[in-house]
């Protein structure tokens, strides 16, 4: 063996080095066979030079760590109140608070609807010490003024709060299809929020551009990018037709995006979203100004199934959107999928980022990913591929156009679907759920809460119109300090129309797999035994281990329980086996030599003792068509259909396909 003097030689290797050495390898096919394809068009590339001179981009504020932001959305006030205290005593340094009128409401919502209500939610809280983010939809601007009043009664004035993402109409037609006025109406209400805002000196990112109403609908990167930025231009229109004067319009706007499990396309999408803001300030001729960005876990890649893989997934997450520079990040908790989080849940999400951030010390570098040429490339590239959806989407006009003319639908629609057909054929793996799945998991313990449905009357008050110095909020404000209600001020407004395009529906990525399990759980009840597949083994057990492991946990995505698997002396024992086991679907495993020599007696003999449905695992090309004209129902593989072959599955099993 050639002695190598490591690192010396290895470090004189060039490009020039690697691609002989790659092709080599390749044995004649091309070096671009080694990309692998992204969405956007673009490619990761087998190797990237560094970026040693690559200067670090200003993300957040130098060796100052990220603000840990807990979600609050329990009905109950006073256990609302007390998972709040229990959270900024854990370690949280904001809350978001989310009310049921939110789109992103999810499950539960806070039950606050007068300033009295605010103050038992608030009890022991130090408003003046914390950053608050609101959920709220169409409300915002008004529960802003229920927190403004309520914190007034504490001895907080207004001008010692920070808030962050108050109002964003975009998100609430994005995600309902519909809002109660016309949309020159909603930007003088903006203009109006603004002038309040201003009014009180109150700290915090006014109006929110969200980008997550768009990623979870199945948007790709550079379209939530490009959409986001878009919302952030029409947000800024408004308001310097309001009169705020250009060089300040950017302090009253924020952005806010999901973070993946996609460690490096999180922290990409990250950075490329500041340099993003940066061109567009240049391209309006407005001062360099800093944009506060915050980052939520994916709610779209977590699952209901295996629950707690959910905790990796947030992890990775919270680390790439620290690395990445967010101002602030929010880890959802991980059974938020099956209901409301307990204290345990809530304390993981917690605990995630302050290990990240105290033990780690991933705050202390700014722009850590810089260099890297990957990261480096990978943003340049984002980046234009998002500045060329956010010219598209402005050349038809600008966002609220582009919605109603059914562009953005269109184009999330088909993203959406290029991604579930990756998931539904396993090529993009949600671990425990489409990949090696728990069929033994034990329950996860949520919060189990009992909705509000008891409706307040609501009185009709004589509201200001909106104007640019607040008078329509100040009213709002004035009418709460009397003792009126969130319900009062909805029922107040006087809707001048409405602003309708199609909806774009969130959805969890696991989700068809997930209904696939339920069905299977709920023949297992109806039955007295769940759904079982039998997995014929042929030859040797070092032939058939790996192709019988693929199909037990390919089944097992769909809530089949695996018979069989073992090694048969011979074929009478192979069918034997499966005529009790009580299956009516077969899998036949073992390695292309041994398929040669048994697959189709053994398709033969199990179609004769009563198989309903065979397949192959794996695919012996030159066999396919003899076994296909003698009765094979399908091969499976990696890259085939999951989804559809499960779904044949349960018809034989006697169970209608999931909706």
């Amino acid at each position: 063996m050639h002695n190598i003097d490591f690192p010396t030689d290895f470090l004189k290797a060039t490009q020039n080095d690697w691609e002989v050495s790659a092709l080599r390898a390749l044995k004649g096919a091309a070096l671009d066979a080694l990309k692998t394809p992204v969405s956007d068009g673009l490619e990761i590339k087998p190797l990237y030079q560094g970026h040693p001179d690559s200067a670090p981009l200003q993300l957040r504020e130098r060796s100052r760590p990220w603000k840990i932001i807990q979600r609050c959305d329990h009905p109950d006030i006073f256990k609302a109140n007390a998972q709040m205290l229990e959270d900024l005593e854990g370690g949280a340094d904001g809350l978001e608070l989310v009310l049921p009128a939110s789109p992103r409401v999810l499950d539960g919502g806070l039950n606050v609807n007068r300033v009295v209500d605010l103050l038992k939610l608030l009890e022991g809280v130090k408003p003046d010490l914390i950053d608050f983010r609101l959920e709220c939809g169409y409300e915002g601007s008004a529960t802003l003024a229920l927190l403004v009043e309520s914190c007034n009664r504490m001895g907080v004035r207004p001008d010692q709060l920070t808030v962050h993402g108050v109002s964003d109409p975009l998100s609430v037609l994005v995600s309902t299809g519909r809002v109660r006025d016309t949309f020159e109406r909603l930007q003088l209400r903006t203009q109006d929020l603004v002038g309040y805002v201003r009014n009180n000196d109150i700290r915090g990112s006014l109006l929110r551009s969200d980008g997550r109403c768009y990623h979870e609908a199945g948007a790709t990167t550079a379209q939530e990018l490009g959409l986001t930025l878009s919302s952030l231009l029409f947000y800024m229109r408004t308001i310097e037709s309001g009169g705020v004067p250009s060089e300040n319009i950017s302090n009253y706007v924020s952005a806010c995006l999901s973070a993946s499990a996609d460690q490096f396309d999180t922290i990409i999408k990250a950075r490329a979203m500041r340099q993003l803001w940066s061109r567009l300030l240049d391209a309006a001729q407005l001062p360099a100004q800093p944009l506060y960005l915050h980052m939520e876990t994916s709610w779209r890649m977590m699952t209901k199934r295996d629950p707690w893989v959910n905790m990796l997934r947030t992890t990775v997450a919270a680390f790439a959107a620290g690395v990445g520079g967010a101002d602030s990040v929010t880890v959802l908790p991980f059974t938020l999928p099956l209901g409301l989080p307990n204290a345990f849940a809530r304390r993981i999400a917690r605990n995630t980022q302050l290990i990240l951030i105290e033990e780690s010390n991933l705050a202390q570098v700014s722009d850590p990913a810089a260099g890297s040429g990957l990261v480096e490339e990978r943003t340049e590239e984002l980046a234009n591929a998002a500045w060329s959806y956010f010219q598209k989407v402005e050349k038809e006009g600008g966002l609220p156009n582009a919605l109603f003319s059914g562009l953005i639908s269109s184009d999330i629609t088909t993203a959406r679907k290029d991604e579930e057909r990756l998931v539904a054929t396993g090529r993009h793996p949600m671990t425990g759920t489409s990949a090696f799945p728990n069929l033994d998991e034990k329950a996860v313990e949520v919060l189990q809460v009992n909705p509000n449905d008891i409706a307040e009357i609501a009185t009709r008050l004589d509201l200001a119109e909106p104007s640019i110095q607040g008078h329509l909020i100040e009213a709002v404000a004035s009418a709460l300090r009397d003792g009126a209600g969130l319900v009062d001020i909805q029922a107040s407004r006087t809707p001048l129309g409405s602003t309708e395009c199609v909806p774009l529906k969130c959805s969890r990525l696991s989700a068809p797999f997930e209904k696939l399990r339920d069905q299977a759980d709920a023949f297992s009840q109806s039955q007295g035994k769940p759904p079982k597949v039998f997995l014929a083994t042929c030859g040797p057990v070092a032939h058939h281990t790996a192709r019988a492991a693929f199909a037990s946990n390919f089944y097992a995505a769909g809530g089949f329980i695996s018979t069989g698997a073992v090694h048969f002396e011979n074929l009478e024992d192979l069918i034997a086996s499966f005529r009790v086991s009580e299956a009516k679907v077969a899998c036949i495993c073992s390695s292309d030599t041994i398929y040669d020599e048994q697959a189709l007696e053994v398709l033969k003999e199990l179609k004769d003792a009563g198989a309903v449905r065979v397949t192959v695992a794996g695919r012996p090309k030159d066999l396919l068509r003899t076994l296909s004209e003698n009765g094979l129902d399908a091969p499976i593989y990696q890259g085939c259909d999951m989804l559809a072959e499960l779904k044949k599955c349960f018809e034989v099993v006697g169970v209608s396909p999931a909706v």
